[in-house]
C-alpha cells in the first residue's frame, strides 16, 4: 500500500503541472455546470428543488466520469506511448500497486473538479433565484460517497484496459467512450434533472454498482502480466 501511496503522489504531483489538461478539463466542467445552472433558472426562479437534485444527481456522475476519462489517458496510455511504463515495470512495486495508485491520482482529481463544477452550479443558480439551494439528503450522500466510488470504478476499468490493449485497440476504445459520454452531458441531463425524486434507492443502486465495478476491476487486475504490457509497447 505504501508503493501504491507513492505511485499516486507522483501521479497527483503530474496531473497538477500538466496545465494545459488540467485547464481543459475543469474548462468544460465549469462550462456545462453554468450552462445547467442557467436553464435551472431560465425564468427567473428555480424550477424547483426535485429538477436542482435531479441536475445534481445526474451531472455530478457525468461530469467526473468525463473529467476521468480525459485524465487516464495522460497516467495510463500516454506512459505506455512514452514508454514511462518500462521503468515502472522495472520497479519493486507490483501491477496492482501501480494499477492503484494511478486509479487513486486520477479518481481524485477528477472527483476535486467534478465537485468543483457542482459548487459552481449551486452558487450560481442561488444567486440568480435570490433564494440559497441545498440538495436533498440523498442528493448529498451521492455527491459525498457514491460519486468519487463510481469515479474510482470507471477509472480502475478504463485504466486497466488501456494496460492490456493494444496502441490501435486503445484508439478506438476511446472512440467508443468519448462519443456516448459526449452525447449523453447534452442530453440525458436535461430529462434527467426533470425527475420527479431523487430517493435513497437511486443512491444506493449508484453506490452498489460502483462497488461491483471496481471490485471486477481489482479482480480482473490479478490477469495481467508485465509480459502482457510490453508486447502492447510496439
Amino acid at each position: 500500500m505504501n508503493r501504491s501511496y507513492i505511485i499516486a503522489r507522483k501521479e497527483f504531483k503530474e496531473l497538477l503541472a500538466n496545465r494545459s489538461t488540467l485547464l481543459t478539463s475543469l474548462g468544460v466542467a465549469l462550462f456545462f455546470a453554468i450552462v445547467y445552472s442557467m436553464s435551472l433558472t431560465a425564468e427567473g426562479s428555480v424550477a424547483g428543488l426535485i429538477s436542482v437534485d435531479g441536475t445534481l444527481f445526474f451531472l455530478s456522475i457525468m461530469l467526473g466520469v468525463f473529467m476521468a476519462y480525459s485524465l487516464t489517458g495522460h497516467v495510463f496510455y500516454k506512459e505506455k506511448t512514452d514508454r514511462i511504463i518500462e521503468t515502472l515495470l522495472s520497479s519493486p512495486a507490483t501491477l496492482r500497486q501501480i494499477w492503484l495508485g494511478k486509479t487513486l491520482a486520477v479518481t481524485l482529481v477528477a472527483y476535486i473538479m467534478a465537485l468543483t463544477a457542482m459548487l459552481v452550479l449551486i452558487t450560481i443558480a442561488s444567486i440568480r433565484s435570490q433564494s440559497f439551494i441545498l440538495p436533498g439528503a440523498p442528493v448529498l450522500f451521492h455527491m459525498i460517497i457514491a460519486v468519487p466510488v463510481f469515479i474510482g470504478a470507471f477509472v480502475g476499468l478504463n485504466g486497466l484496459a488501456q494496460m492490456a490493449l493494444g496502441m490501435k485497440e486503445n484508439r478506438l476504445l476511446g472512440f467508443l467512450i468519448f462519443i456516448p459520454l459526449f452525447a449523453g452531458l447534452y442530453g440525458m441531463g436535461f430529462s434527467l434533472g426533470a425527475v420527479t425524486s431523487i430517493t435513497w434507492v437511486y443512491t444506493g443502486l449508484v453506490l452498489l454498482a460502483a462497488v461491483l465495478l471496481i471490485s471486477l476491476a481489482a479482480f480482473l487486475v490479478r490477469f495481467l502480466s508485465t509480459e502482457r504490457i510490453v508486447t502492447t509497447l510496439g
